[in-house]
């Protein structure tokens, strides 16, 4: 199973604050995706 395999499933909120799945993201192209973590 690959990285991406694993991700699929998950969801992330977009600017509008609703859930997307990860494998959306990618399933047109390419994506490179950053996490950043904000403390403060």
């Amino acid at each position: 199973m690959s990285l991406s395999d694993d991700l699929a499933p998950l969801s992330v909120l977009d600017v509008d604050g609703a859930e997307v799945p990860l494998a959306a993201l990618w399933r047109d192209r390419p994506v490179v995706l950053v996490f950043i973590r904000h403390f403060g």
